[in-house]
């Protein structure tokens, strides 16, 4: 089928759950290379902060790529779910309380070398700001 994305052997990696105030950050591991089809984390902001997350991937020196997770920061007293993929467009917060979603575009086709890192960087973080595990949808080669 034209225009059709391979997912042969893809799978749903699960990172780590960061500590509040704390960014998320997952590494290709060694000898694998990552096709990054979608990144999804919950980010759960109590009464003061009003995070607005951005996605990065780096080598671990040079950043590579960056993608807003929403067009307005996260308001107190929320938890959204943060979903960046090929085709989604940057969108505002929908929903309300523990409800919210909102999506960032991701490069269609984006392999990653061993070493390389798919993270948070967050305007605005702090000690109410609390990630839970990201879900990363990849395909997996040897490398």
């Amino acid at each position: 089928m034209e225009g059709s994305i391979d997912l042969s052997g893809a799978k749903q990696v699960t990172g780590t759950d960061p500590a509040a105030n704390t960014e998320f950050s997952e590494t290709v591991p060694a000898a694998k290379a990552w096709k990054l089809v979608a990144v999804s984390v919950a980010l759960v902001q109590g009464a003061t902060q009003t995070p607005q997350p951005i996605l990065v991937i780096d080598d671990g020196a040079d950043v590579f790529f960056e993608s807003f997770g929403s067009s307005a920061a996260q308001a107190v007293s929320t938890t959204c779910q943060y979903t960046w993929a090929p085709g989604h467009t940057l969108s505002g917060q929908v929903g309300a309380t523990t409800n919210v979603h909102s999506t960032g575009p991701l490069p269609e086709g984006l392999v990653l070398p061993p070493g390389f890192r798919i993270r948070s960087s967050t305007i605005g973080i702090g000690a109410n700001s609390n990630y839970g595990a990201p879900s990363l949808y990849v395909v997996e080669y040897p490398f």
